[in-house]
């Protein structure tokens, strides 16, 4: 009985506090011994004694616990009152206690009752006061093992209600099989287990209703909704929340916790469904009475609606904020009230989200106008314009286009480094088609499509599926510029057939085709704030090319990927068929992609489950739908298609958590190992951003034990998907699987560090990633500078990490291995010794890492906190690149633009110096733009300038004043030969002049410009030079700012973010002042009656640069002083044409007689020939 005799740390503490004020006992054996007595009276006595001192003497009386025990459970026994076992149940449980055994401490004590056993006494300040640090240490303990086996019974009671098992927990694959723990300490949690489920539940909850009362009325509000959360009592957290009077602030942690704590999607629900109910009553209370209540009520009210699908609501709350103030039809005033203001901002929020669908059902919601008021029907179609009409996607693309620093000197030193390596036939069309998509991901957005303009000839060299990517590639180039979409691509779409013609597609070639309804698609996609007018015409016009070209594959490819890209999230019935059309004809390539574009109609949905967010008349359309189509993956030969599927499935459980558990199990018990593969993306997918913890054992599970390489490496990297809201735990989960000896597992872990820390600059990834850099595989490698070009993407050649900004250093440790890594990435493409697939790395990185000109960074977390559908779509679909080089467009979806632009109440932003700044509280250099590359200007042979010794300029003049005298004669001549012969002297002389003549005089006739002072003309020059070097000196030592104003739009990174405030004391203030400075922000104007200096924006033009805009209609009226000049030169012209005609006249005729051959002199020449 080594754990009875040992010492515990509550026994040392114990020992160490207590004092033996009420008793002197320094043994407990007589105590002992009187309860083998019959007498009751000596038995109780003996336990009130035992009671006393079993604090310090708990080892001795640790050797009665049969009989205590024994005494506590049989109080039926002739003449022992009730009280006596209780006593012995209240010994029995504080020896328990002090062995460390809870459980069976909780047992006992929930027998002795309340009067040895108060829970009540920790929140109750005076109990805790006049108890001992024992007692107090005792009721905290066995209060917690109680809110345990509470919560345990609570789960377990769910799984059962749910008919599955605990989300909590591993299947029994994983439990067997994952697990690390010890035989023994697998024994102990079973043991606990079945303890846990032999306490009484009625006196469980009964303490547990009394722990949160007494909490409520005490303050702690928070601890009491912790608890009932804990215990799944959802009831339980409105009650709280009625009892703190309905506090905002504790709310607020009720979304956090709902969100961040709970794990199940259900449970969650219930309780964000609570506090919405909560929230709702808050707002409306306020609406009219208080309104800075209701605006500081609504963000969260719109919060929770979104995170629970309820789009009616949200567009209610909405519809309030932007009709607040606009009750009458006055058409006068333009006054705005903070409301409506809000009620805009909070539109935005919803853009960020990603959600097109979720965005599109508030919109159809929302009324159009509100009691025949201009103002109020203007706020209206704000709201519309930004949710549906387009507005978000042509502020990016604005500023993107706008405030682009992409380096164009990167790109004509890539295709240099290419044409140097490779000539004529020789050329390597996957090092070409990296160039290419390089070249889209840096004027990602930006619509500068000028390089490849420049170099046509150069992107024709593509051929076949190279044609189709580099065609695509302007799809990413061009982002969300759905205004000149058709326009641009025009010239590479196929021709639609009239109305009744019967035009037959060809079963070869479409590259160019395909490829341009792809890049239509991603214009349309990428963005999801794009117009849903033209998104959905776009639609219609790629499903009439999907429907005719089942005889070309490539085609069908395009339209496929360019259908699911537009009708991403709608759930469309109509087009899932189509699209399913595409599967039946058994083509490997068209198959693939309609595998996928059902998957993103779909996404999100859970169609197939037993639980989704379908409505009931095509739930069961659908659910037939995805049962076809994983009948179909077993059936067909195509492993495209079966990929294709597999990877369209995953998209369909987006978010889908426990619910698609089912469909997940499924495929990864499936023989086919493309099928698991799917199964790890659709784990990931349905998992995303929760930080599951079941999720995590199974994906590490199978990224060590399964037979397929792929199915490994899809494992690691849906990591990065489940953990993204936590990455620094992705490194550390992915330390030793850089280890191993499988490279996909190392490629796959490369890649998840760099996705889960895209954009933060962490010196610790950087540092885990360098030595993969020169991992003896190639594709390892290439996995390497992907992820690393992830990482260091929007960071500073000499700023601070963006890591810094959350409690790090100041100062970057990366400052010179930023500009060492562009420098290897430029090196690595001109090496002769590096792969193929090494150089493709190297040339994709220095896209991503200067991605939409260097504004872009990739990320799936929103704002708010949302996962962004379109990012998370984007990253897995990108990732399929190792199977397929078309994907690599997919990335485009998940790129992020980082800028911060200040809008007024008309949606047009304060220009710079006009009333809105952002302060920076960082050194500019912290989070400049890197700088651009200088061309390196080929050094020309310098002429050698002549040298003339001062004896030859006076004999030069000497001669010259001789020659005046003389006579001119042949002065040139001889002023050569005296010259050459004076030169030959002094040559031959090599004497040293006077010391008043030594300075030669240099001939820089042909430089102007460029004479050397020297130091002997005088002290001037010299003096000159120190005060000019003092000034750079000083220049030099100037320090940096530490603070600086941003204006406005401006970059300014999330790591940036926590570095910025907002002026307060300007014209112009958001209507959020406690927020971050990031993202759109609206304005409200401090002085609105004053004039604004604001910009509209406006989506740029396919124009060539420089072309001016043709200028705005205006009427002119001519003044009497222009009308008399314009007759007088009226008049002058015409006397002026008199005369040229009679000029004509007479060279007619000339013209006729020089043509004449009888009229000429010259017999040789000939009449002209007609």
């Amino acid at each position: 009985m080594s754990s009875r005799s040992g010492t515990t740390p509550s026994s040392t503490t114990t020992a160490a506090t207590t004092t033996t004020t009420t008793t002197t006992t320094m043994t407990a054996s007589g105590w002992i011994a009187l309860l083998q007595e019959d007498d009751v009276a000596l038995r109780r006595l003996a336990l009130e004694k035992l009671l006393e001192c079993v604090d310090v003497l708990w080892s001795e009386v640790a050797e009665a616990l049969p009989d205590l025990e024994a005494m506590a459970e049989d109080d039926v026994v002739a003449g022992q009152p009730l009280d006596l076992a209780r006593l012995a149940a209240a010994v029995a449980s504080r020896v328990f206690f002090h062995l460390q055994e809870p459980t069976q401490a909780l047992r006992l004590a929930l027998a002795a009752g309340p009067q040895y056993f108060n829970p009540i006494s920790i929140t109750d300040d005076a109990a805790s006061a006049q108890s001992s640090p024992a007692s107090a240490a005792y009721v905290q303990r066995l209060v917690a093992a109680a809110l345990d086996a509470y919560v345990a019974a609570a789960a377990a009671a769910a799984a059962e209600e749910d008919g599955g098992s605990d989300p909590n927990a591993m299947d029994e694959t994983t439990t067997t099989t994952a697990t690390t723990m010890a035989a023994a300490e697998k024994a102990q949690q079973q043991q606990q287990q079945q303890q846990q489920q032999q306490l009484p539940q009625d006196q469980l909850q009964a303490m547990v209703d009394r722990l949160l009362e007494t909490s409520c009325q005490a303050g702690n509000h928070a601890h009491a909704l912790g608890m009932a959360l804990e215990a799944r009592q959802v009831h339980k957290v409105k009650y709280i929340v009625e009892q703190s009077g309905y506090d905002l602030k504790l709310l607020q942690h009720a979304i956090y916790l709902a969100t961040n704590v709970v794990s199940s999607k259900s449970f969650r629900n219930e309780t964000l469904q609570v506090i919405a109910e909560c929230l709702h009553y808050v707002f409306a209370q306020n609406e009219d009475e208080d309104e800075h209540v209701a605006m500081a009520t609504a963000p969260h009210l719109i919060l929770v609606h979104q995170l629970l699908h309820q789009h009616k609501e949200a567009a209610q709350v909405l519809t309030s904020l932007l009709t607040a103030g606009g009750g009458g039809n006055d058409d006068d005033t333009d006054d705005v009230s903070p409301a409506s203001l809000l009620g805009l901002q909070l539109c935005f929020d919803l853009m960020d989200s990603g959600d097109q669908a979720f965005v599109t059902l508030v919109a159809n919601e929302m009324p159009r106008e509100f009691n025949k008021s201009s103002t109020t029907t203007k706020r209206l179609e704000q709201a519309q314009r930004i949710l549906v009409g387009g507005f978000s996607a042509e502020l990016a693309l604005s500023f993107l286009h706008k405030q682009s620093h992409a380096d164009r000197l990167i790109l004509e030193n890539l295709k240099r480094a290419l044409e140097e390596r490779s000539s004529g036939s020789s050329r390597n069309s996957v090092l070409h088609t990296a160039a290419v998509l390089t070249h889209a991901y840096l004027y990602a957005g930006t619509t500068n499509d000028s390089f490849l303009r420049d170099y046509l000839d150069w992107m024709k060299k593509a051929s076949n599926w190279a044609k189709f990517s580099a065609t695509a590639s302007l799809g990413v180039i061009h982002a969300a510029h759905i205004s000149e979409a058709m326009h641009l691509l025009q010239p590479y779409l196929p021709k639609l057939p009239e109305v009744g013609e019967d035009v037959a597609i060809s079963p070869t070639g479409g590259y160019a085709e395909g490829g341009s309804l792809y890049a239509l698609g991603l214009i349309h996609g990428a963005n999801a704030g794009s117009s849903a007018e033209k998104r959905a015409e776009t639609t219609q016009y790629l499903r009439s090319h999907l429907r005719i070209s089942h005889t070309n594959e490539v085609i069908s490819h395009g339209a496929a990927l360019g259908v699911g890209l537009t009708a991403m999230g709608s759930a469309d019935v109509t087009i899932v068929q189509e699209l399913k059309q595409v599967l039946d004809t058994d083509s490997a390539v068209a198959g693939e992609a309609a595998g996928m574009a059902i998957g993103m109609v779909l996404v999100g949905t859970g169609a197939g489950n037993t639980t989704n967010a379908l409505p009931a008349a095509v739930k069961e359309e659908l659910a037939e739908v995805v049962v076809e189509l994983k009948n179909y993956a077993r059936v067909t030969q195509h492993e495209k298609i079966i990929r294709g599927i597999a990877m369209g499935l995953a998209l369909i459980n987006f978010g889908q958590e426990e619910n698609a558990d089912t469909m997940i199990e499924e495929m990864r018990s499936d023989r086919d190992p493309v099928m698991r593969y799917g199964a790890q993306y659709a784990l990931a997918l349905a998992y995303c951003g929760t930080g599951s913890n079941k999720a995590i054992r199974i994906l590490l599970h199978t990224a060590v034990s399964d037979v397929s390489d792929d199915v490994r490496m899809a494992a690691v990297l849906g990591l990065a998907f489940v953990l993204f809201k936590t990455p620094q735990r992705v490194p550390d989960l992915v330390k030793l699987l850089l280890e191993s000896f499988n490279p996909n597992v190392r490629y796959a872990s490369c890649m998840a560090v760099g996705i889960a820390m895209a954009g933060t600059g962490d010196a610790e990834s950087i540092a885990m990633l360098e030595p993969m850099l020169d991992d003896m595989t190639d594709y390892v490698r290439q996995g390497a500078l992907m992820g690393t070009s992830m990482i260091y993407m929007q960071q500073s050649d000499g700023g601070a990490s963006a890591m810094a900004a959350n409690g790090g250093t100041t100062t970057n440790p990366q400052r010179g291995k930023l500009r060492a890594f562009r420098e290897k990435l430029a090196t690595i493409v001109t090496e002769k010794h590096q792969s193929m697939l090494t150089k493709m790395g190297a040339i994709l990185s220095t896209g991503i890492i200067d991605a939409g000109g260097r504004n872009f960074t990739i990320s799936l977390n929103s704002r708010n906190g949302f996962t962004k559908m379109s990012s998370a779509v984007g990253i897995a679909l990108w990732l399929q690149h190792w199977h397929w080089y078309p994907m690599m467009h997919m990335l485009s979806l998940a790129f992020t633009p980082t800028f911060t632009i200040g809008l007024n109440k008309d949606l047009k932003y304060p220009k710079a110096n006009s009333g809105f700044e952002i302060i920076c509280n960082a050194k500019p250099s912290m989070f400049a733009y890197p700088k651009k590359l200088e061309e390196k200007k080929e050094e020309k042979k310098k002429r050698v300038e002549t040298v003339t010794l001062s004896t030859t300029s006076k004999e030069k003049a000497r001669l010259a004043r001789k020659r005046a005298k003389g006579g001119r004669g042949s002065a040139l001549e001889s002023t050569l030969k005296d010259a050459a012969a004076a030169a030959a002297d002094d040559k031959k002389e090599g004497g040293a002049p006077a010391a008043d003549e030594d300075a030669m005089d240099v001939d820089t006739a042909n430089k102007e410009g460029t004479k050397d002072e020297k130091p002997s003309e005088g002290g001037e020059v010299a003096a000159a030079a120190t005060v000019t070097g003092t000034e750079k000196k000083k220049k030099r030592r100037e320090p940096e700012p530490l603070s600086f104003r941003i204006g406005n739009p401006a970059r300014i990174t999330k790591a940036q973010s926590e570095y910025c405030e907002f002026d307060l004391s300007q014209r112009y203030r958001p209507i959020r002042p406690n927020e971050r400075p990031f993202g759109v922000i609206v304005l409200t104007d401090s002085t609105p009656n004053e004039e604004e200096d604001v910009g509209a924006v406006v989506a740029p033009s396919l124009e060539p640069e420089g072309e001016l805009a043709p200028p705005e209609p205006f009427e002119w009226t001519p003044t009497a002083a222009l009308i008399a000049n314009a007759e007088n030169n009226t008049t002058t012209a015409k006397k002026s044409d008199e005369k040229d005609g009679e000029d004509e006249d007479h060279k007619d005729e000339n013209n006729d007689k020089s043509t004449d051959p009888s009229s000429t002199d010259d017999g040789d020449v000939k009449p002209m020939q007609e």
